[in-house]
């Protein structure tokens, strides 16, 4: 699998809760927590898109192509989704720090090979990798 580290350092992005909230449209990414019980994937599939928050800040993704976001992935903790039916997808990678909002960067990735990453750092000097 490839490996890769980006370091990204751009004006912050914040959302209001409501505009998190609101990117819940139709989708075929289903989320759980990494300790939670039922699992994100579809029953049968495995999940490929994971993402781990390493920082010492939250972070979500954002779907813009499927109008849908991941919950906040605190601290430590991961999200795993089943995603589907787009080859050059797209995602951008958020944190949440003291001082509210920030974009970390944007990767795009074929839901057929899936994708890991893990968001890392600071949320002044905030990175990423996959896995």
């Amino acid at each position: 699998m490839r490996t890769r580290t980006r370091a990204v350092r751009s004006a912050g992005l914040l959302l209001a809760a409501t505009g998190l909230l609101g990117l819940t449209g139709a989708t075929a990414a289903h989320a759980s927590d990494m300790g939670g019980g039922a699992g994100g994937a579809q029953q049968g599939q495995q999940p490929n898109f994971i993402l781990c928050s390493n920082g010492s800040y939250s972070s979500y993704a954002v779907f813009p192509k499927r109008n849908s976001a991941t919950h906040e992935v605190p601290r430590g903790g991961c999200t795993y989704l089943t995603l589907t039916g787009i080859s050059n997808d797209q995602v951008v990678l958020y944190g949440i720090g003291p001082n509210g909002t920030f974009k970390i960067a944007t990767d795009t990735f074929d839901d057929a090979d899936g994708e890991h990453i893990r968001t890392l750092g600071t949320p002044d000097d905030n990175d990423w990798t996959t896995f």
